[in-house]
């Protein structure tokens, strides 16, 4: 049962190479993302299939660690990354696109999952009264992912660019 799908996405001046750079530079995400307190690499190697980490993060609204898994890889075109708060299983895939007629520019879509079938029924009673709240603070957070994204594109060498919700 899905509590929340939250979609994002934005377009940037630079190859997709770049994009998946930043995008999967899980050692550094705590100098990258404004909502990562602390990133610590618990996997050796190139990110795949159960590259694992821990992150200290606010994410739908809960505060803490969280160890996070890659479960789909396809470098450097898509990623999904899962991991558990509580009961619940957040899933958040990224899809990074070419765009334009020079393959300069990418298209970075981000697609957050809360999978709420491990509650009690109370506690999907619940979310279903609070979630709300829990859904806009998220939202916010991963525009803010967005803007983090573009931003450390920018210092590897990339462009701007723009996104929506």
């Amino acid at each position: 049962m899905a509590g929340h799908i939250i979609y994002v996405h934005t377009t940037l001046s630079a190859p997709p190479e770049i994009v998946w750079d930043v995008v999967t530079d899980v050692a550094r995400a705590d100098q990258v993302f404004r909502s990562v307190k602390r990133s610590e690499l618990l996997t050796e190697g190139e990110f795949d299939v159960d590259t694992c980490w821990r992150e200290e993060r606010t994410f739908f609204g809960h505060h803490g660690h969280e160890e996070r898994r890659v479960i789909e890889c396809d470098p450097p075109r898509r990623a999904v990354v899962e991991t558990a708060v509580g009961r619940d299983i957040v899933r958040t895939a990224y899809r990074i696109t070419p765009f334009g007629a020079e393959g300069d520019r990418t298209r970075l879509a981000m697609t957050t999952t809360l999978d709420t079938s491990g509650r009690s029924v109370l506690g999907r009673v619940e979310w279903s009264l609070l979630g709300g709240h829990s859904y806009e603070r998220t939202h916010k957070m991963l525009e803010h992912d967005l803007e983090d994204i573009e931003a450390e594109v920018h210092r590897r060498g990339g462009g701007t660019g723009t996104h929506a919700a």
